[in-house]
């Protein structure tokens, strides 16, 4: 769905990140289509929004959902010293109509203000406030989008994103209704670290879920079979997990 940083090392590790995932769903023979992008001040990518579609697709990466931490002897640090670097990835699906209109949010809840877009659209593009922004007040999820010259096409757009990732949420955390997501729910289901880069003094990727492992960092960045090991080995471990509880339950009684 996503990445996002903050900062020079930042917005370097984003663009990292948006190169790796752009190749893993080529890899994967997905189709890769930029959504929405911040340029950084000085290099990479403040924030980018990518649409990945093919068979499974959502099933495959939304295990990428988190924070991605990056150790490197960092290229814009005067005295080359090493670095910890964060970046945020989000990952939510493309709701069919039916969903769609299963998700209700009252107007009340959301704060809608309108910007100028930027990018392909002639004339029109930077005159005229086109570009719609959506806020979740409860939760404090905002979607925006620039991507169509109409504001109403803008704005249908960026209602159907916020209720995908209202209802991957309320899914993840087993909630009832997405009525009941808050900020810390939100906090709580992206905001975990889940696998660590380090490039120096070392070489390792190492998932804090599934515990897979590799000194191959390159290759996990370059997107091929490397990431795929990491990618099936959080599909074993969820099963597994999923598996244990459900055990847990019956034994339970419920």
């Amino acid at each position: 769905r996503g990445c996002s940083g903050a900062g020079t090392e930042a917005c370097d590790w984003v663009n990292m990140l948006y190169r790796m995932y752009s190749r893993h769903a080529s890899y994967m023979d997905y189709t890769v289509k930029v959504v929405d992008e911040s340029a950084g001040d000085v290099v990479g990518y403040k924030s980018v929004e990518l649409l990945i579609d093919g068979p499974q697709a959502y099933g495959w990466f939304k295990g990428e959902k988190g924070a991605h931490r990056l150790v490197r002897l960092s290229p814009f640090n005067a005295n080359n010293k090493r670095q910890t670097t964060f970046a945020g990835v989000d990952v939510v699906p493309v709701l069919d109509e039916e969903d769609i209109k299963m998700v209700d949010i009252p107007e009340k809840e959301l704060e809608i203000t309108t910007m100028r877009s930027g990018g392909k659209g002639g004339q029109n593009v930077n005159k005229v406030e086109t570009g719609v922004r959506i806020k979740h007040i409860p939760s404090g999820l905002a979607v925006k989008c620039t991507e169509e010259r109409s504001q109403l096409m803008n704005k249908q757009i960026a209602m159907n994103r916020l209720k995908a990732q209202l209802l991957a949420i309320a899914q993840e955390q087993r909630l009832q209704d997405i009525n009941a997501i808050r900020g810390d729910v939100v906090e709580a289901s992206w905001g975990a670290q889940i696998r660590n880069y380090v490039m120096q003094p070392y070489k390792m990727v190492k998932d804090g879920r599934s515990e897979w492992e590799t000194s191959d960092v390159d290759g996990v960045l370059d997107g091929g079979a490397a990431l795929e090991e990491f990618v099936g080995a959080w599909l074993r471990w969820m099963r597994a997990k999923e598996e244990k509880e459900r055990e847990e339950l019956e034994t339970a009684g419920y």
